[in-house]
């Protein structure tokens, strides 16, 4: 019980800790033209969690929106792309599956550690307790494991289908746009020599 009563102690001095006394710091930003994205990692003093922040430009620069957690807001956008829409889509179901990892899976398997009590008993107490030491460290190790993969997940992962889904929204654009501003010109001449009747064509983009 004692085990069970530290451990909700420390979580719960965490999340206060991570809500109010802590001061997030930028320590990096990086921006990617070709995707119009940029990004801003702020990490929270004296613990382990970071905050990115990432932007996309709808109209080349001009203004930056935020993505969203799950990329709803860049979502409405890509509408009209099946591919652009099944990437964002990925992105978010990423995204969740390393929340699930961070924040559902690994404390409870933290949990089982602290909470862990053998139901099997040889009769021997030396033989009890390191097969109790082995399980209960296997539950802690495979917390923190899941843990780490879950912030792979969720950062690392899930941004590959980001970017791919605002190559295939700015490759829309650019398409969209070099469309708009091409235009055909037909020309109706006549050979001097020949006399014959001749239709030039000029494409401009």
């Amino acid at each position: 019980m004692l085990k069970i009563l530290i451990f909700l102690i420390v979580i719960i001095s965490s999340i206060c800790d991570f809500g109010y006394s802590q001061i997030p710091i930028t320590i990096s930003e990086r921006t990617i033209d070709s995707l119009m994205y940029k990004s801003k990692t702020k990490w929270i003093t004296l613990t382990p969690f970071f905050i990115v922040n990432r932007k996309f430009s709808p109209d080349h620069g001009e203004t930056w929106q935020n993505v969203g957690m799950f990329g709803q807001k860049l979502k409405p956008y890509l509408l009209s792309d099946s591919i652009a829409t099944e990437n964002i889509n990925i992105y978010k179901y990423t995204r969740l599956a390393g929340i699930a990892q961070m924040w559902v899976i690994a404390p409870l398997l933290a949990y089982r550690h602290y909470a862990y009590v053998p139901s099997v008993s040889t009769g021997d107490d030396v033989i009890d307790e390191n097969i109790y030491l082995e399980e209960e460290s296997g539950y802690l190790t495979a917390a923190i494991l899941i843990f780490i993969t879950g912030n792979f997940t969720y950062h690392v992962l899930s941004r590959t289908y980001l970017f791919r889904s605002l190559n295939d929204y700015n490759r829309g654009i650019l398409a969209n746009q070099y469309f708009d501003q091409a235009s055909v010109k037909f020309n109706l001449i006549i050979d001097s020599k020949t006399q014959t009747p001749m239709v030039g064509i000029a494409v401009t983009f």
